[in-house]
């Protein structure tokens, strides 16, 4: 899943906000990873880029992108969360329990489930978010093409 620095850009300049340097640099960081990666991960891999960049302002910037539906949040199994590019449209994602790798898809017929849990508990839902797991086709085959 690609991102698109140049509308990241101005999505971020109509709140006022800038591509800084220490932004890109999570933003790269995350765009060229191969699987879902954590927090720490981000900062160890934009370090590279950005010296000076803190761990703080990678948290932020993380929760930044997210926010403006640049990166789509995900979990593993040990319930850590981590984050992949977001696709275009709305989407979810499936996560390899083994390599971590994330795939994203489209089709999304929740109506009914969105339906039953607005009668059940008198919510007015607004969105949803749904993640499923299992193994890639790699990992599933016991082979290891993602390297």
């Amino acid at each position: 899943m690609a991102l698109d620095a140049d509308h990241i850009a101005g999505t971020l300049a109509a709140r006022g906000l800038r591509l800084t340097r220490q932004r890109r640099a999570v933003l790269d960081a995350v765009a060229e990873a191969s699987s879902s990666v954590s927090p720490l991960q981000v900062f160890d891999a934009a370090r590279e880029r950005c010296p000076e960049l803190g761990l703080t302002t990678v948290y932020r910037t993380l929760e930044l992108l997210s926010e403006i539906g640049a990166l789509r949040r995900v979990h593993g199994p040990d319930h850590c969360e981590a984050f992949v590019p977001a696709g275009a449209a709305h989407g979810h994602t499936v996560v390899c329990s083994r390599c971590r790798r994330v795939m994203e898809f489209t089709e999304c017929d929740m109506q009914a489930v969105v339906a039953a849990a607005a009668r059940q508990t008198g919510y007015r839902i607004t969105e949803h978010f749904l993640q499923l797991s299992g193994l890639c086709a790699a990992c599933n085959a016991g082979t290891d093409v993602h390297e």
